[in-house]
């Protein structure tokens, strides 16, 4: 292996799975290649480039080649940033990790990324670690998230007249549209859900503050309902299929 064709990346395991005797195959969200996958060599019997290091939600920086011709990347060592201990021993915030986690490697493909995601992906983690409350967590999470991939629903004004949002109207959002409709344009279908002007409000805030002053953002236990629901069916719209991890999500 030459050298010279090696980089380093800070990243984050997203999924890691065994591959013969004593190697791992390693899925991982990097900031500047996006989302990538190698295998490391003799990991499972590694005592010092990868022991304890590989683990899921794991912050790193590897060492690795590119990837090329589909092939996988060679991760040659790991260095630990930040195991998120106490998200991984928390039930609640690990299975919020593993909603993220799930939505991640739908919406993304190899060597594909966005520079932005790596950063909310690393707030949204290092969050959980910190036993901040994890649903609100989500849903900030969630709304930036979608518009980072390309589908930011519309939801300052109403698809139908265009009329920006007002504090004493009814809303609802169409899944199939990806916008919002007043009451006056609202049409009679199974994929509508209401939203409230409180949280219609409070998402736009979450998508516009930054990241470092979104904990301050409030969401009343109403708004946090409204918003999952909603975040949940667009994802479903936009991937064409169910989130698994949401129904764990469901139960905690």
């Amino acid at each position: 292996m030459n050298i010279k064709q090696q980089v380093e990346s800070a990243a984050i395991v997203l999924d890691c799975r065994d591959h013969g005797e004593s190697d791992l195959i390693v899925t991982f969200y990097c900031h500047h290649h996006g989302r990538l996958t190698g295998i490391a060599k003799g990991a499972k019997r590694s005592k010092k480039r990868f022991v304890n290091k590989l683990e899921l939600f794991s912050s790193l920086y590897i060492t690795h080649t590119i990837p090329r011709n589909n092939r996988l990347a060679f991760i040659a060592e790991a260095d630990l940033t930040d195991g998120f201990l106490a998200l991984r021993n928390n039930v609640s915030c690990y299975t919020t990790a593993s909603v993220i986690r799930e939505f991640i490697l739908l919406a993304t493909k190899e060597m594909e990324g966005d520079t932005d995601l790596y950063p909310l992906l690393v707030w949204t983690f290092s969050s959980l670690n910190s036993n901040r409350a994890p649903l609100p967590l989500l849903i900030f999470f969630l709304i930036r998230f979608y518009t980072i991939i390309g589908y930011s629903p519309q939801l300052d004004s109403c698809l139908g007249c265009n009329q920006q949002v007002q504090p004493n109207e009814t809303y609802s959002f169409h899944v199939a549209t990806g916008g919002i409709h007043c009451s006056r344009c609202t049409r009679n279908e199974a994929s509508r859900l209401n939203l409230s002007h409180g949280t219609l409000k409070s998402l736009t805030i979450a998508l516009n503050q930054p990241l470092e002053r979104l904990h301050r953002l409030q969401l009343s236990a109403h708004s946090q309902q409204e918003a999952l629901t909603f975040l949940y069916s667009y994802g479903r719209q936009l991937f064409q299929r169910e989130i698994v991890s949401w129904a764990f999500l469901e139960k905690v």
